[in-house]
């Protein structure tokens, strides 16, 4: 079995997140349809993480495993031919079979974005706020987040993550 990561984009307006769910489509269901109706066979893959619903991502990797070598470029270009024009795929590339898109990852970044003003040009990638902010006591706020190391009180319950620190 050989493993590929794919990379990839999504505008996820139209998506209840990244994960399959029973209650409407979602850009891992979009993405295994694909790859299952060029590869012929039943090919699920795994996301490095997860978006909720309406969450856009500029990169996304995801793993599957394929039984044979493909020509990555080829499937690259096929996959962005069947794909809806909310989600590409960059590149795709073969790995060593003990990579995998959540646990090899080495960080993610999050950009959150706020405008003060209606723009409709904004209004699926941004917050708009109608009032302005106090930055002064933001970075108050934010100075108590660098005293602290244990960020369980940020987390869910009951996960499987092996610590909080």
């Amino acid at each position: 079995m050989q493993r590929y990561f794919i990379y990839l984009s999504y505008d996820g307006t139209a998506y209840h997140g990244w994960q399959v769910q029973p209650n409407g489509i979602s850009v891992q269901e979009e993405m295994q349809k694909a790859l299952s109706t060029l590869l012929r066979q039943d090919i699920e893959i795994v996301g490095a993480g997860r978006t909720d619903a309406g969450v856009h991502a500029r990169v996304m990797v995801a793993h599957f495993d394929f039984g044979q070598a493909l020509d990555v470029a080829q499937l690259a270009y096929k996959l962005n031919r069947i794909l809806p024009k909310d989600i590409s795929v960059s590149k795709v590339m073969a790995v060593s079979a003990d990579m995998h898109a959540r646990f090899s990852a080495v960080k993610r970044t999050y950009h959150y974005y706020i405008h003060l003003h209606k723009d409709p040009f904004h209004r699926f990638y941004s917050c708009e706020l109608h009032y302005e902010l106090d930055f002064r006591q933001m970075n108050e706020a934010a100075a108590y987040l660098l005293e602290c190391s244990d960020f369980a009180a940020f987390c869910k319950v009951h996960t499987d993550v092996k610590t909080t620190i």
